[in-house]
């Protein structure tokens, strides 16, 4: 898709949420409001629902856009850009509080399949983690695909939290993020692993074992293979139906 498509896309996404929230949105509402014939729509819509949900995958391509503008966000420390992208984000939606509110729980909390939302945001982070200098080699052990998942997952409950926080200027959402960040941080920054291994490739090269320090270095760099992990789905009805057939044996 180029850019204008983009553009487009993002352009009909924002006048159908401002329809939505007054209460007007129809195909041909839309087509009044944005000059925008039915059949243009539908080239880059399957369907109205469709239109909506787009906003929030369009966060994520507007986030984007926004940091490629900034020169100097590749210095920014990793809990810096996690909390940038966190806290820009809470702007936006606030931008579009009645629609969020209305939508984020069908649409993301208890999307049953990957949205388009969530791959977004999983790409964003591994953008962060791969590109930036400071990682601890050590850290790679446990930056597989199911770490950025799980990072995902995290600022899905996190957005959840802040939609439900009534504490004043949101401050626990801010707090909460803050120590989240940092604690990331903390993890993947950490140099005291990498000196372990240091040590003991050392220990290994000084007693004459050079083989097995070659050994070692291919067995750490594995750790960085591109490879995703399997996702394992689980139908809870089956396992269900699977316990009650065997109490019932």
């Amino acid at each position: 898709m180029n850019t204008d498509e983009l553009n487009t896309k993002i352009e009909l996404t924002e006048a159908a949420i401002d329809l939505y929230i007054k209460d007007k949105f129809s195909i041909p509402n839309l087509t009044k409001e944005t000059g925008k014939s039915a059949s243009e729509i539908y080239t880059l819509f399957p369907n109205k629902k469709a239109l909506l949900k787009f906003y929030y995958p369009s966060l994520v391509i507007r986030y984007r856009a926004m940091i490629s503008e900034i020169d100097d966000f590749g210095s920014y420390s990793i809990s810096e850009k996690l909390s940038n992208f966190a806290f820009t984000l809470f702007d936006m939606m606030d931008e579009r509080w009645e629609f969020v509110e209305d939508t984020f729980e069908k649409y993301e909390w208890c999307c049953a399949t990957k949205s388009e939302f969530q791959q977004e945001i999983k790409e964003l982070f591994k953008e962060f983690f791969t590109t930036d200098g400071n990682i601890a080699t050590s850290a790679g052990f446990f930056m597989g695909d199911w770490f950025y998942a799980s990072l995902k997952t995290q600022f899905l409950f996190l957005t959840k939290f802040w939609l439900e926080d009534n504490s004043e200027d949101r401050e626990r959402t801010f707090a909460l993020t803050d120590k989240i960040t940092g604690f990331i941080e903390e993890l993947v920054y950490s140099k005291v692993v990498d000196k372990g291994f240091d040590l003991a490739k050392y220990s290994l090269s000084a007693f004459g074992f050079n083989k097995q320090v070659e050994e070692f270095n291919d067995w750490v760099s594995s750790w960085f293979d591109d490879t995703p992990d399997e996702e394992v789905e689980i139908d809870i009805e089956d396992e269900e139906e699977n316990e009650t057939n065997n109490n019932s044996d």
